[in-house]
Protein backbone atom coordinates (compact mmCIF):
# COMPACT_ATOMS: atom_id res chain seq x y z
CA UNK A 1 0.00 0.00 0.00
CA UNK A 2 2.88 2.27 0.95
CA UNK A 3 4.73 1.41 -2.67
CA UNK A 4 1.20 2.23 -4.07
CA UNK A 5 0.88 5.77 -2.62
CA UNK A 6 4.94 6.32 -3.25
CA UNK A 7 3.73 5.71 -7.01
CA UNK A 8 0.67 7.78 -6.99
CA UNK A 9 2.86 10.47 -5.47
CA UNK A 10 5.41 10.63 -7.83
CA UNK A 11 2.96 10.66 -11.00
CA UNK A 12 0.63 13.14 -10.56
CA UNK A 13 2.94 16.14 -10.00
CA UNK A 14 4.86 14.63 -13.16
CA UNK A 15 1.72 14.85 -14.97
CA UNK A 16 0.65 17.98 -14.30
CA UNK A 17 4.32 19.45 -15.06
CA UNK A 18 4.04 17.99 -18.32
CA UNK A 19 0.63 19.50 -18.70
CA UNK A 20 1.65 23.12 -17.89
CA UNK A 21 4.96 22.78 -19.62
CA UNK A 22 5.30 26.09 -22.62
CA UNK A 23 5.43 24.35 -25.87
CA UNK A 24 8.50 25.31 -27.57
CA UNK A 25 9.27 25.16 -31.64
CA UNK A 26 12.70 24.49 -31.29
CA UNK A 27 11.77 21.31 -28.39
CA UNK A 28 12.47 17.71 -30.12
CA UNK A 29 10.56 16.15 -27.40
CA UNK A 30 7.16 17.28 -29.13
CA UNK A 31 5.32 15.06 -29.56
CA UNK A 32 4.56 14.55 -34.04
CA UNK A 33 0.90 15.59 -32.88
CA UNK A 34 2.08 18.42 -31.39
CA UNK A 35 4.26 19.75 -33.60
CA UNK A 36 1.71 19.14 -36.37
CA UNK A 37 -0.77 21.71 -34.32
CA UNK A 38 1.77 24.12 -33.93
CA UNK A 39 2.74 24.14 -37.66
CA UNK A 40 -0.58 24.65 -38.70
CA UNK A 41 -1.55 27.68 -36.16
CA UNK A 42 1.66 29.01 -37.18
CA UNK A 43 1.08 28.95 -40.77
CA UNK A 44 -2.58 30.62 -40.41
CA UNK A 45 -1.29 33.08 -38.64
CA UNK A 46 1.82 33.92 -40.92
CA UNK A 47 0.06 32.92 -44.01
CA UNK A 48 1.21 36.17 -45.46
CA UNK A 49 4.99 35.17 -44.95
CA UNK A 50 4.52 31.48 -46.80
CA UNK A 51 4.28 33.65 -50.46
CA UNK A 52 7.40 34.84 -50.02
CA UNK A 53 9.48 31.67 -49.02
CA UNK A 54 11.69 32.71 -46.62
CA UNK A 55 11.67 36.61 -46.25
CA UNK A 56 10.30 39.57 -47.04
CA UNK A 57 11.69 42.85 -48.19
CA UNK A 58 10.77 46.38 -47.05
CA UNK A 59 12.72 49.32 -48.06
CA UNK A 60 11.55 53.01 -47.39
CA UNK A 61 13.64 55.57 -49.17
CA UNK A 62 14.35 58.97 -48.76
CA UNK A 63 12.66 60.93 -51.61
CA UNK A 64 13.77 63.66 -54.61
CA UNK A 65 13.84 67.49 -54.00
CA UNK A 66 12.01 69.51 -56.14
CA UNK A 67 13.64 72.22 -57.58
CA UNK A 68 10.79 74.11 -58.41
CA UNK A 69 9.31 74.03 -55.46
CA UNK A 70 12.85 74.71 -53.77
CA UNK A 71 12.97 77.93 -55.98
CA UNK A 72 9.19 78.61 -55.13
CA UNK A 73 9.87 78.31 -50.86
CA UNK A 74 13.03 80.16 -51.26
CA UNK A 75 11.60 83.45 -53.13
CA UNK A 76 8.71 83.66 -50.92
CA UNK A 77 11.27 82.92 -47.68
CA UNK A 78 14.96 83.39 -47.82
CA UNK A 79 16.34 80.33 -46.95
CA UNK A 80 12.98 78.30 -46.68
CA UNK A 81 14.16 76.60 -49.90
CA UNK A 82 17.50 75.58 -48.43
CA UNK A 83 15.68 74.03 -45.59
CA UNK A 84 13.42 72.04 -48.07
CA UNK A 85 16.59 70.77 -49.88
CA UNK A 86 17.94 69.46 -46.47
CA UNK A 87 20.85 72.00 -46.74
CA UNK A 88 19.73 74.48 -43.53
CA UNK A 89 23.52 75.23 -43.07
CA UNK A 90 23.57 77.44 -46.47
CA UNK A 91 19.70 79.23 -45.85
CA UNK A 92 20.56 80.25 -42.25
CA UNK A 93 22.75 82.91 -44.31
CA UNK A 94 19.61 83.88 -46.07
CA UNK A 95 17.61 83.93 -43.21
CA UNK A 96 20.16 85.72 -41.37
CA UNK A 97 20.91 88.82 -44.36
CA UNK A 98 16.84 89.08 -44.60
CA UNK A 99 16.34 89.93 -40.63
CA UNK A 100 19.23 92.15 -40.77
CA UNK A 101 17.93 93.72 -44.32
CA UNK A 102 14.29 94.13 -42.57
CA UNK A 103 16.14 95.59 -39.54
CA UNK A 104 17.98 98.62 -41.32
CA UNK A 105 14.56 99.27 -43.19
CA UNK A 106 13.20 99.88 -39.88
CA UNK A 107 16.24 101.83 -38.56
CA UNK A 108 15.97 104.29 -41.60
CA UNK A 109 12.32 104.57 -41.04
CA UNK A 110 12.79 105.62 -37.23
CA UNK A 111 16.27 107.66 -37.95
CA UNK A 112 14.35 109.53 -40.97
CA UNK A 113 11.14 110.55 -39.01
CA UNK A 114 13.61 111.76 -36.18
CA UNK A 115 14.92 113.99 -38.03
CA UNK A 116 12.02 115.32 -39.26
CA UNK A 117 10.33 115.58 -36.21
CA UNK A 118 13.19 117.68 -35.02
CA UNK A 119 13.36 119.82 -38.10
CA UNK A 120 9.85 120.52 -37.91
CA UNK A 121 9.60 121.06 -34.13
CA UNK A 122 12.76 123.88 -35.52
CA UNK A 123 10.46 125.42 -37.78
CA UNK A 124 7.91 125.82 -35.02
CA UNK A 125 10.27 127.65 -32.86
CA UNK A 126 12.44 130.04 -35.29
CA UNK A 127 9.72 130.35 -38.03
CA UNK A 128 6.35 130.58 -36.14
CA UNK A 129 5.04 127.23 -38.41
CA UNK A 130 2.39 125.82 -37.07
CA UNK A 131 3.06 121.80 -37.41
CA UNK A 132 -0.42 120.84 -36.37
CA UNK A 133 -2.49 118.88 -39.09
CA UNK A 134 0.03 119.08 -42.10
CA UNK A 135 1.81 115.71 -41.81
CA UNK A 136 1.14 114.68 -44.85
CA UNK A 137 1.53 118.33 -46.20
CA UNK A 138 5.06 117.62 -47.88
CA UNK A 139 5.05 120.66 -50.17
CA UNK A 140 4.98 123.22 -47.48
CA UNK A 141 7.53 122.08 -45.60
CA UNK A 142 9.65 122.00 -48.79
CA UNK A 143 8.82 125.39 -49.59
CA UNK A 144 9.30 127.27 -46.19
CA UNK A 145 12.97 125.61 -46.10
CA UNK A 146 13.76 127.89 -49.55
CA UNK A 147 11.57 131.27 -48.57
CA UNK A 148 12.65 133.53 -45.89
CA UNK A 149 8.81 134.18 -45.08
CA UNK A 150 5.04 133.62 -46.57
CA UNK A 151 5.23 137.21 -48.28
CA UNK A 152 7.83 136.22 -50.45
CA UNK A 153 6.52 133.06 -51.51
CA UNK A 154 2.83 134.56 -52.53
CA UNK A 155 4.70 137.43 -54.27
CA UNK A 156 6.57 135.38 -56.52
CA UNK A 157 3.46 132.73 -57.35
CA UNK A 158 1.61 136.19 -58.13
CA UNK A 159 4.00 137.07 -60.17
CA UNK A 160 3.62 134.03 -62.02
CA UNK A 161 0.10 133.66 -61.74
CA UNK A 162 -0.28 130.70 -59.87
CA UNK A 163 -2.84 131.63 -57.57
CA UNK A 164 -3.71 128.01 -56.61
CA UNK A 165 -0.49 127.92 -54.97
CA UNK A 166 -0.79 130.78 -52.51
CA UNK A 167 -0.50 129.79 -48.51
CA UNK A 168 -2.85 132.34 -46.56
CA UNK A 169 -1.33 132.83 -43.22
CA UNK A 170 -4.67 133.07 -41.64
CA UNK A 171 -5.24 129.45 -42.44
CA UNK A 172 -2.13 128.27 -40.47
CA UNK A 173 -0.02 128.37 -43.74
CA UNK A 174 2.25 131.35 -42.16
CA UNK A 175 5.97 131.69 -41.93
CA UNK A 176 8.69 134.10 -40.94
CA UNK A 177 12.22 133.11 -40.33
CA UNK A 178 14.18 135.45 -37.73
CA UNK A 179 17.47 134.56 -39.71
CA UNK A 180 18.64 133.31 -43.08
CA UNK A 181 20.99 131.06 -41.10
CA UNK A 182 18.22 129.39 -39.25
CA UNK A 183 16.43 128.47 -42.46
CA UNK A 184 19.49 126.98 -43.59
CA UNK A 185 19.82 125.17 -40.65
CA UNK A 186 15.51 123.87 -41.14
CA UNK A 187 16.38 123.05 -44.84
CA UNK A 188 19.84 120.84 -43.88
CA UNK A 189 17.61 118.63 -41.31
CA UNK A 190 14.97 118.88 -43.78
CA UNK A 191 17.05 117.15 -46.74
CA UNK A 192 18.81 115.02 -44.51
CA UNK A 193 15.19 113.47 -43.20
CA UNK A 194 13.91 112.80 -46.53
CA UNK A 195 16.63 111.39 -48.01
CA UNK A 196 17.32 108.98 -45.22
CA UNK A 197 13.23 107.65 -46.08
CA UNK A 198 14.37 107.70 -49.56
CA UNK A 199 17.35 105.70 -48.53
CA UNK A 200 14.91 102.92 -47.93
CA UNK A 201 14.23 102.51 -51.74
CA UNK A 202 17.45 100.59 -51.90
CA UNK A 203 16.63 98.44 -48.75
CA UNK A 204 13.62 97.53 -50.69
CA UNK A 205 15.89 96.62 -53.69
CA UNK A 206 18.14 94.66 -51.46
CA UNK A 207 15.16 92.92 -49.93
CA UNK A 208 14.05 91.26 -53.37
CA UNK A 209 17.77 90.45 -54.41
CA UNK A 210 17.86 88.40 -51.42
CA UNK A 211 14.92 86.92 -52.06
CA UNK A 212 15.58 85.90 -56.01
CA UNK A 213 19.34 85.19 -54.80
CA UNK A 214 17.22 82.63 -52.26
CA UNK A 215 15.04 80.61 -54.76
CA UNK A 216 18.41 80.65 -57.10
CA UNK A 217 20.86 79.03 -54.49
CA UNK A 218 17.77 76.94 -53.35
CA UNK A 219 17.39 75.34 -57.18
CA UNK A 220 20.94 74.55 -56.84
CA UNK A 221 21.03 73.06 -53.28
CA UNK A 222 17.72 70.69 -54.36
CA UNK A 223 19.84 69.36 -57.49
CA UNK A 224 22.95 68.84 -55.13
CA UNK A 225 21.28 66.90 -52.64
CA UNK A 226 19.28 64.87 -55.70
CA UNK A 227 22.75 64.18 -57.02
CA UNK A 228 23.96 62.66 -53.70
CA UNK A 229 20.88 60.33 -53.43
CA UNK A 230 22.31 59.10 -57.05
CA UNK A 231 25.64 58.96 -56.05
CA UNK A 232 24.97 57.47 -52.45
CA UNK A 233 21.60 55.67 -52.63
CA UNK A 234 18.51 57.15 -50.95
CA UNK A 235 18.75 55.14 -48.11
CA UNK A 236 16.39 54.29 -45.52
CA UNK A 237 15.53 51.28 -43.67
CA UNK A 238 15.42 47.44 -45.05
CA UNK A 239 12.74 44.89 -42.75
CA UNK A 240 13.43 41.63 -43.72
CA UNK A 241 11.06 38.97 -42.17
CA UNK A 242 10.28 35.08 -42.48
CA UNK A 243 10.33 32.10 -40.51
CA UNK A 244 12.20 29.04 -39.27
CA UNK A 245 12.16 26.16 -40.49
CA UNK A 246 13.13 22.53 -39.61
CA UNK A 247 12.64 19.24 -41.67
CA UNK A 248 10.20 21.73 -43.98
CA UNK A 249 7.91 22.45 -40.45
CA UNK A 250 8.05 25.61 -39.35
CA UNK A 251 9.83 25.89 -35.90
CA UNK A 252 9.95 29.78 -35.74
CA UNK A 253 10.02 33.40 -36.80
CA UNK A 254 13.11 35.70 -37.70
CA UNK A 255 12.98 39.48 -38.22
CA UNK A 256 15.89 41.59 -39.57
CA UNK A 257 15.47 45.23 -39.78
CA UNK A 258 18.80 46.79 -41.65
CA UNK A 259 19.28 50.88 -41.36
CA UNK A 260 21.87 52.78 -43.59
CA UNK A 261 21.61 56.46 -44.42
Amino acid sequence: MRFLKLIIVFTIPLSVFAQNTELKFGDNKLTDLERWKSSQSLKSSLSFYDSLSDSRKTTVSRSKKSPGLAFIYGLLIPGMGHVYANRFETGKYFMISEAAIWLTYAAFTIYGNWLLDDAYNYASVHAGVQVSGKDKDDKFFVDIANYSNVDEYNNEKLRFGEYDKLYYPELGYGFYWNSESERLQYRSDKIAGDRTLNDRLFVIGAVLINHVISGISAVFAANGYNDELKQKGSGGFTLNAGVQKHFNKIDGIKLKLTKWF
